[in-house]
């Protein structure tokens, strides 16, 4: 089975140009997510590549990454026409609607079942705060693949808008104020625990820094932490928040963080011999959504 998916970036290209209008702020927001897809799909690239050279991912599923990967943000193209926001919480949830958007358009008709069930089921994913449990060991993995190039390149999308004092997007940055030296204790308490912190509970552009340092703990492949400490970004994120000799918690989110970023291991399930155990697979809410712009 062939990795060249020219024919789906080609009509990709074509579908996002349907929502371009000539008004220049709006159609920045719409090339902004045509460049992100892009990048996307070059990182999930770089996941599976190492995947299948390990034996870990067949070309079934290597196929259906990148297919998820390029497709994974249809939803926000219809989202920010209709909404004029990349808030889930102030509009809808973008991963149905991609999955909503699939059906309706259908670019994945002339592909295999098993590409285009596992395909749509990591657009439809990609954006929940865990994995649902009773999802298929292959679903996962490349659902995985899908979750791990979003945010890889989400840090890149915000690093532009996140310094202190600089230039912002709202829409980027969800429209959360810039509160010098304050943060939520509920998304620091939930970093520090090495666990993902929900989006529901940012207040401000603290928050959301903190909360993007702790995706370096579900990011699941390997390959996907070495890219990410390549870029240098968490450091950066790290660096605009309050400092550690002002706030000893802050040295401890730093640490527990750095620490995760060098882990070289894959997670147990970015591979497809992996069983789930009951209470394994987390909160199967929508209770804020992990990657959003």
């Amino acid at each position: 089975m062939s990795m060249d998916i020219a024919a789906h970036e080609a009509w990709f290209g074509q579908y996002v140009d349907r929502f371009l209008t000539g008004d220049a702020e709006h159609d920045g927001h719409i090339e902004l997510k045509r460049e992100h897809s892009l990048r996307v799909l070059g990182h999930a690239r770089t996941i599976v590549a190492e995947a299948v050279a390990a034996g870990t991912m067949d070309v079934v599923s290597a196929r259906a990454a990148l297919l998820g990967a390029l497709y994974h943000d249809m939803g926000r193209f219809p989202q920010y026409r209709r909404w004029r926001t990349f808030s889930d919480a102030r509009s809808a949830n973008h991963g149905l609607l991609g999955g909503r958007t699939l059906n309706e358009e259908r670019p994945l008709r002339d592909e295999a079942p098993a590409v285009r069930r596992l395909a749509a089921c990591a657009v439809v994913l990609h954006n929940r705060f865990a994995i649902p449990a009773g999802v298929s060991p292959r679903a996962r993995q490349v659902t995985r693949v899908v979750r791990d190039a979003d945010k890889l390149d989400i840090f890149r999308v915000l690093a532009a808008h996140m310094r202190p004092g600089g230039p912002r997007d709202e829409v980027v940055v969800l429209h959360l104020p810039e509160l010098e030296g304050q943060w939520t204790p509920a998304v620091l308490e939930a970093v520090r625990a090495g666990r993902l912190a929900s989006y529901a509970d940012m207040r401000c552009m603290n928050d959301f820094r903190i909360l993007l340092c702790g995706w370096s703990f579900d990011l699941g492949f390997a390959a996907s932490r070495r890219l990410l400490r390549e870029s240098g970004r968490v450091e950066q994120l790290l660096e605009w928040l309050p400092s550690p000799d002002e706030v000893p918690q802050m040295a401890e989110l730093r640490c527990r963080v750095l620490a995760a970023l060098h882990d070289d291991r894959d997670a147990a399930d970015c591979h497809p011999g992996f069983v789930e155990a009951p209470g394994d697979a987390g909160d199967d809410s929508d209770a804020g959504e992990p990657v959003a712009p």
